[in-house]
């Protein structure tokens, strides 16, 4: 397929030939490629092994790279090829847009063209199992040119407008791709933590209201103002921690780039986000948190500084947020973050919503109603804390970040041995639907306090026997010497996601349960 029928090239036609000759034939003998981009003004730049496919290059990158990173965010890229046999001083200098094949019928078709080009990718890759932490990239040019190291001017360049994109589309990608790139730094999945205590406390809050006769003061605007800054609070954390980690090498040193779970955003590390902007974002979200809580403090006592219970709340959860990793105290690396994550994420979001909603009934505040309620989320938020610091420990204990799971792992050998804090995994797992049951119990009992359809919420326990099948299995192998440890922690993966499930599925369930109860 000819590429370079519509080149333009200086010079007299004999010189015009041949240069068009010469782009044609770098192109086709493509083997080795140099690409560069830049997120935010972070530049970025890989060898690659490469490959042509009919008019486009096609490459693989690990998922937890740089450059695989930044591509992501921004596929706008320039290359260069060079022609490893003697080309002169020429290579091929290649604009254009990466996208990443996704179709597995592709990425297989792919990576056996590269592995015919480069028998080192049979050998690393080793199966479709170490595949999968490989993206498989197709570059289409925009622009080729031939480019001279030793600077003499030479006028040889194609456009290939079919791959162009529009301003319109380069404007519509850029704001997405910016829109992507804070998502991915605030963690926005993790978000469920704050959302389900805050769904919680709602339920809570209304179930109490039907019992005393105050269903009609609920507000549902207040109830948002509550989800808008628990979320706000969650990403304000999920930044700083980020911002904290970076400080003090906790992140730098995990090596698992690709774990969607572990390791933070990876945002600095991957050269997407300076630092400064990490932590200026979480300012502005602890900024405007604050200026919620103090709107509904307003508005439940009476004026914006008011001493109450909700203001009391306030400065707790900001306090354990800025906390966690960061400041003098450093939580996290104390092993308090154990202690701060169930408590900010369980009791006092649950606490503060109730309180919110209560005094705007107005009606008595339901406190020990809201404490038992959360004390199960507050111990499921705690396990997903829990299972995510098993492929971080090395790295944390390198940091010397002393979470509970690197005390319980460490062996008098200095290895890590996932034992004793796997069992203390499957305890609190036990103690959470513990917890769940004699929610119930309490609702037969003393229908004020609880609700027995605090009992749906056991429906997920089979997720959590699926989790401890797979997760003893884990622990097993990471015992086992002839196991590749750079590849074992992803295929914890599964366990990481169950859990965070169970958190959602139990949180929901149990709040569907307080609204069930208001009417049966």
């Amino acid at each position: 397929m000819d590429l370079f029928g519509g080149a333009r090239f200086g010079g007299d036609m004999q010189q015009a030939v041949a240069d068009q000759a010469l782009t044609g034939s770098l192109f086709d003998s493509a083997r080795h490629l140099v690409i560069a981009c830049a997120v935010d003004g972070n530049p970025s730049a890989a060898p690659l092994l490469c490959a042509r496919d009919g008019e486009d290059l096609v490459f693989l990158g690990h998922r937890g790279s740089r450059i695989a990173a930044q591509l992501a965010i921004n596929p706008r890229v320039q290359a260069i090829l060079r022609d490893d046999e003697g080309a002169g001083g020429l290579s091929l200098e290649i604009g254009g847009f990466c996208a990443e094949v996704t179709d597995a019928a592709q990425r297989r078709r792919m990576i056996g063209l590269l592995a015919s080009a480069h028998g080192e990718i049979s050998r690393t890759l080793g199966g479709d199992a170490a595949a999968v932490e490989y993206a498989c990239f197709r570059l289409h040019p925009a622009r080729l040119a031939l480019v001279d190291a030793l600077a003499t001017p030479r006028f040889a360049w194609q456009s290939l407008p079919q791959n162009e994109r529009s301003d319109a589309r380069r404007a519509l990608d850029d704001l997405g791709a910016w829109m992507r790139l804070w998502i991915r730094a605030a963690r926005a999945p993790f978000f469920t933590a704050a959302v389900v205590p805050v769904l919680l406390g709602g339920a809570v809050a209304w179930f109490a209201m039907a019992r005393g006769a105050h269903a009609g003061g609920w507000s549902w605007p207040l109830f948002a103002w509550c989800l808008l800054g628990a979320v706000l609070a969650a990403a304000g954390t999920n930044l700083i921690n980020d911002y904290g980690d970076h400080e003090t090498g906790a992140d730098e040193g995990n090596e698992i780039g690709a774990n969607p779970f572990t390791g933070g955003s990876r945002a600095i590390q991957l050269g997407l986000i300076a630092p400064w902007k990490i932590l200026l974002g979480s300012v502005l979200c602890f900024a405007a948190t604050i200026a919620i809580g103090l709107y509904l403090n307003a508005v439940s006592a009476g004026s914006v500084f008011a001493p109450s219970p909700l203001l009391a709340i306030g400065v707790i959860g900001c306090a354990l947020g800025v906390m966690y990793t960061i400041g003098p105290f450093r939580l996290s690396y104390r092993g308090l973050g154990e202690v701060a994550v169930p408590l900010g994420f369980g009791p006092v979001i649950v606490l503060g919503t109730v309180y919110v909603l209560a005094r705007a009934a107005p009606m008595p505040v339901p406190w020990l109603a809201g404490l038992l309620a959360s004390l199960p989320v507050a111990v499921f938020v705690l396990l997903i804390l829990w299972i995510n610091q098993f492929q971080d420990a090395p790295a944390d204990a390198a940091a010397g970040k002393r979470t509970w799971v690197v005390r319980l792992a460490e062996t008098p050998e200095g290895g890590i041995d996932f034992g004793r804090p796997f069992r203390a995994y499957l305890a609190l797992n036990a103690a959470g639907f513990v917890l769940i049951a004699l929610l119930g119990l309490l609702g037969r009992a003393d229908p004020g306090l609880a609700t027995p359809f605090a009992w749906l919420a056991l429906l997920p326990s089979p997720l959590f026997l699926l989790a401890a099948r797979l997760g003893a299995a884990w622990v097993q192998r990471w015992r086992d010497p002839a196991e590749d440890r750079r590849r074992l922690p992803f295929d914890l993966l599964r366990v990481n996601g169950i859990t965070i499930g169970l958190h959602l599925a139990t949180g929901l369930l149990l709040a569907a349960g307080y609204v069930i109860g208001t009417v049966m």
